[in-house]
C-alpha cells in the first residue's frame, strides 16, 4: 500500500520568553532537590532547537501517538518558555497516497516518524531509503530499518545493564514477566551468554491471579508444604518446618509496571524468601502516584527511569495523573526533541541517550530501596 502525508497543523510555536525564567524556579517540586532532579535541569535547560522540525504521525487515534506528541509540544514550549528555541515544527498526519516518500524526503531539517502499528510493505521501503536525519519512532511493533535513526522502547536492551549489576548471578536466577514476548526474547538473546539458559529460568505471571501463590508454585514451597501435610497426616503429629524454597535460585528479575511490582515483591516477603535478591526492571515504581509505598520494594535494586523517581515541573499540570505508562510515552516525546539537539550524553526523563549504529538506546537509573529511601546512581 502506498502512502502520502496530508499536512493538518502547521505549528510555527510562539511564546514570548520569560524574562524572569518562571519555568527554571518552579522546574523543582521538592523543595530540596537531588543530583538526579539538578541533572536533568541541566540537560534540559541548556538544549536549544538548532534544527526546523516536521513530526510525522500515523491516523490511527492511538493514545500513545497523542502521548507522544504531547510530550514533543511540551519540551518546544519549554525551550520558548526559556528563550532557547528559534525555529520552528510542524506536525503531519500522514494518510494513503503515492507522493508521502517524495514529500518527505523534499523537506529540510530534521524529521520524526511515529508509528504505532506495524509496518506495511511500501512504508518500509520508503524508510529504508531515508538518511540520518529521520528519526523513526516505534511505540509498539519494533521494525529494524537501515538509514533512519530508530527508537524503541521494546527494542532496549535493559537487562543487559542490569545483568552487568556485580551482584547479579547469571547462572543461577528466574526471570519473571507478565509478557510472554519479553521472555522469549531473552531467551534468543546472544548477547548476554554463550550457553542456552534452562526453561526452568523463566515464568510468565499472571496479573490477574494472586502473586503469593504464583510465586509459591514458581519457588516450589506449595510441593513442600504438601510433602509437611503428608507426613504428619502419617505420624498423627503437627511439624513444625518451613516449606523449602529451591536453591537454585538466588537471584530474581521482575518485569512487570509499577502498579503490579507493589503487589509481587511482597509475595515473596509473604513466602519468607529474604535471601533472595531481586532486580526490577524499568517501570516498577512511579514516584508520583500517591499509592506507591517504599516499603513495598525495600531490600530491591534495579533499573528505573528518572522521571517516575523524580517529581519535576515540566509544564503540563495533567501530567501528574497520567498513569505511568503514559509518562513513560510523553518523556519519549519530550527527550526526542533535546536529544536531536544535544546529541550523545543527553540525559533525559527516561535516562541518558546514545547511538549505536542507527539504534538509539536509552540507560536508565540504577535505583535501590533501603530503609524507606530511595537510592539513585547516576550512570
Amino acid at each position: 500500500m502506498k502512502t502520502s502525508i496530508s499536512v493538518i497543523i502547521l505549528l510555527i510555536l510562539t511564546c514570548c520568553a520569560s524574562t524572569s525564567n518562571s519555568r527554571l524556579t518552579n522546574f523543582y517540586f521538592d523543595e530540596s532537590p537531588n543530583k538526579v532532579s539538578k541533572s536533568l535541569l541541566k540537560s534540559i535547560s541548556t538544549s536549544s532547537q538548532k534544527y526546523d522540525l516536521t513530526i510525522f504521525y500515523t491516523n490511527n487515534d492511538s493514545k500513545k501517538i497523542d502521548k507522544f506528541l504531547e510530550g514533543v509540544k511540551g519540551a518546544y514550549f519549554f525551550q520558548k518558555s526559556i528563550g532557547k528555541n528559534k525555529k520552528s515544527i510542524k506536525f503531519s498526519k500522514i494518510i494513503k497516497d503515492k507522493n508521502f516518500c517524495n514529500t518527505i524526503k523534499s523537506l529540510a531539517g530534521k524529521k520524526i516518524i511515529v508509528h504505532y502499528e506495524k509496518l506495511d510493505s511500501s512504508s518500509k521501503k520508503c524508510f529504508s531509503e531515508l538518511n540520518s536525519d529521520y528519526y523513526l519512532v516505534s511505540l509498539d511493533k519494533y521494525n529494524y530499518l537501515s538509514g533512519a535513526n530508530l527508537i524503541n522502547l521494546k527494542n532496549q536492551n535493559y537487562l543487559n545493564q542490569l545483568i552487568n549489576n556485580e551482584n547479579f548471578n547469571l547462572n543461577n536466577f528466574v526471570f519473571i514477566s507478565k509478557n510472554i514476548a519479553e521472555l522469549e526474547s531473552f531467551n534468543k538473546s546472544n548477547e548476554l551468554y554463550s550457553k542456552k539458559i534452562s526453561e526452568d529460568s523463566f515464568a510468565l505471571i499472571n496479573g490477574s491471579k494472586n502473586f503469593e501463590s504464583q510465586i509459591a508454585s514458581l519457588f516450589e514451597l506449595s510441593l513442600s508444604q504438601k510433602r509437611k501435610r503428608d507426613l504428619q497426616r502419617e505420624i498423627g503429629n503437627e511439624i513444625k518446618i518451613t516449606p523449602r524454597a529451591r536453591k537454585d535460585i538466588s537471584n530474581v528479575i521482575v518485569s512487570s509496571s509499577s502498579n503490579i511490582a507493589n503487589r509481587i515483591v511482597p509475595a515473596f516477603k509473604y513466602n519468607l524468601l529474604f535471601d533472595v535478591e531481586i532486580f526490577n526492571l524499568p517501570n516498577h515504581f512511579d514516584y508520583w502516584n500517591p499509592s506507591s509505598s517504599v516499603d513495598d520494594l525495600n531490600e530491591t535494586q534495579g533499573l528505573e527511569y528518572p522521571i517516575l523517581l523524580n517529581k519535576i515541573n515540566l509544564g503540563s499540570a495533567k501530567f501528574k495523573n497520567y498513569s505511568s505508562e503514559e509518562k513513560i510515552i510523553y518523556s519519549l516525546g519530550f527527550d526526542l526533541i533535546n536529544y536531536i539537539n544535544s546529541g550523545n550524553g543527553y540525559f533525559g526523563l527516561l535516562g541518558e541517550y546514545s547511538s549505536e549504529e542507527n539504534q538509539i538506546k536509552i540507560s536508565p537509573l540504577q535505583v535501590s530501596f533501603k530503609d524507606g529511601e530511595i537510592i539513585q546512581k547516576l550512570n
